[in-house]
């Protein structure tokens, strides 16, 4: 593929604002009772599922924070029928957890933007998935969260911040060894039915991806936000490889590595923006 030229967007860091505190619920019924009820779609609640993995054959387990509205039976079996809700999955990087989403105040700033929707449609869940997961694992432990009703089954928006990027990227690395199957089977490949947006945050395991994997989400219609901080040499690479391969949207903030964490509202307002502007 020719080289196009790399557009990127850099944004300077605004006076932070304080965020807002959630209150932890002790369990998901609470959040189930509060949704029927019209409660407080702010409200960040914490969870743990077990599922299957086929990579080893064995139990493993999820830890997660959660927010926003629960699919409905319908959604749940139906999850290729259009929604109104949008749903939002952060993994985190090898240093970092589901709860540097939380420390960080990104979660409730996040889970606040229901408070400004009517009926509120955006759900979100922080997961604590290994960084080392592949893209079978990440399918793995989606249908998991799908069986016990935390995410709908249709395709979703994944943040993946540095490492964890390898989900994302084995994932179109399985869908192009699709491509050799059969043509009606590639219509419904992971990777069109689990992704409807990908955020990468200097996902590093895109330098290693062939350009067939990552061509594959502009393929499948995968609109690509790439995120790195202006201090952050490698990141700055990833963000230039997806602009070129993927048409991603680029965007440098300050900050370094882990770039979400040293402008959290930045990052915020461009997560946002990216998914009011895909319809996502």
């Amino acid at each position: 593929m020719s080289p196009q030229k790399v557009m990127m967007t850099t944004v300077r860091k605004k006076t932070a604002t304080a965020s807002k505190s959630s209150t932890i619920a002790d369990a998901m019924n609470e959040d189930y009772e509060r949704d029927e009820e019209g409660g407080d779609l702010m409200t960040i609640t914490q969870g743990s599922i077990t599922y299957k993995s086929t990579t080893n054959n064995s139990p493993q387990q999820l830890d997660y924070y959660h927010c926003g509205p629960h699919p409905t039976p319908l959604q749940s079996q139906h999850p290729q029928q259009p929604s109104s809700t949008s749903e939002l999955i952060l993994l985190h990087g090898a240093a970092f957890t589901k709860e540097n989403w939380k420390t960080s105040g990104i979660l409730d700033k996040l889970c606040d933007i229901n408070n400004n929707e009517d009926g509120g449609d955006l759900s979100i869940s922080a997961w604590d998935l290994p960084v080392s997961a592949t893209g079978v694992e990440l399918r793995d432990a989606f249908e998991g969260m799908v069986d016990k009703g935390v995410l709908s089954g249709g395709a979703v928006t994944f943040v993946t911040p540095s490492a964890s990027g390898k989900a994302l990227t084995t994932l179109g690395e399985s869908s192009v060894a699709e491509k050799k199957g059969n043509e009606e089977e590639q219509q419904h490949s992971e990777l069109n039915v689990m992704v409807k947006g990908w955020i990468s945050v200097a996902s590093g395991a895109v330098l290693k991806t062939s350009d067939e994997a990552l061509l594959k989400y502009v393929h499948d219609g995968v609109p690509v936000l790439a995120i790195h901080g202006d201090q952050d040499v490698m990141g700055k690479k990833v963000t230039e490889r997806l602009v070129e391969l993927t048409m991603a949207k680029g965007v440098e903030l300050e900050g370094r590595h882990p770039v979400y964490l040293d402008s959290p509202d930045e990052f915020v307002m461009e997560v946002i923006k990216f998914m009011e502007e895909n319809g996502l």
